[in-house]
């Protein structure tokens, strides 16, 4: 089966952090977010992978090379601007040809059933399946509200709280139809939630079915987490590298904090 990886992020809120990487690059306990996602592709018997690259391509193609060491067979496309999510994806046609396919993030950990994601998109018939998760604080990411059979009937984009009307995040994790890909412009910057799926709605694309997977271990978002971390030391350049390598930070008072973040990472990237 197809993946598309989109790998092209800066992680411009990682900087203090973790210095010029890439944010796929950034490990999480000793080992990049990337490595990980590309185990759990091969776990969900995702082997044919195309990355998404745009910003230091070279750091991640000399890292993960063809894809072998991983299981995979991993090729690349590079952006010399970013096109966006969806655009990014349009560019990829000649690697996914008439097949459905796969798209995630490169910087997002996580230990959903992407097989049984892909399954249930196949029984379905639609042109795109998401996974959905229930977050209680869902500020940050865009809502999707669902009609009793599953299908989207409203997106609902990073709201404030009076305008929060369910629990359920999109998660940014698809699986796609060629036919939708045929709404996206060529060498256009085009969104999946801000551009693509309003178009599938107006065209009344009624079997753009979503899939809700409850689980208790969410993704790791790794802007945010990054953020999270650099808060809990004082936004100061000496915590630079305290998630990333382990490192104990600069300042005593701060390291039951570090110790904390690192016992949790941990414990949640156990099934990675």
């Amino acid at each position: 089966m197809k993946a598309i990886l989109l790998a092209g992020g800066q992680g411009r809120r990682l900087r203090s952090i973790t210095g010029k990487l890439p944010k796929p690059m950034v490990p999480l306990v000793g080992v990049p977010v990337l490595d990980r996602l590309l185990e759990l592709l091969r776990r969900n018997g995702f082997t044919d992978v195309c990355a998404t690259l745009c910003y230091r391509p070279e750091a991640i193609q000399e890292h993960c090379g063809d894809g072998s060491s991983y299981g995979v067979h991993l090729r690349y496309r590079i952006e010399t601007e970013p096109r966006g999510t969806a655009g990014a994806v349009r560019a990829c046609s000649d690697f996914y040809g008439r097949d459905d396919f796969l798209v995630i993030s490169g910087d997002a950990a996580c230990s959903f059933d992407l097989l049984q994601l892909y399954r249930q998109h196949q029984s379905s018939g639609a042109a795109v399946t998401v996974a959905l998760f229930p977050d209680a604080e869902p500020l940050q990411y865009g809502l999707v509200l669902q009609d009793r059979q599953g299908y989207v009937r409203h997106f609902i984009e990073k709201p404030d709280w009076p305008h929060v009307v369910t629990d359920l995040v999109n998660t940014g994790i698809y699986i796609v139809s060629p036919r939708a890909m045929t709404y996206v412009p060529e060498d256009t910057p085009f969104d999946f939630a801000n551009d693509l799926f309003p178009l599938l709605l107006a065209a009344d694309e009624t079997r753009v079915q979503y899939v809700l997977h409850r689980s208790d271990d969410l993704p790791l978002d790794m802007g945010d987490l990054c953020q999270a971390v650099n808060a809990a030391l004082g936004g100061k350049g000496g915590g630079r590298g305290a998630l990333a390598q382990g490192s104990a930070p600069a300042q005593p008072a701060l390291s039951e904090t570090v110790v904390q973040l690192r016992a949790y990472l941990a414990q949640r990237l156990k099934s990675l």
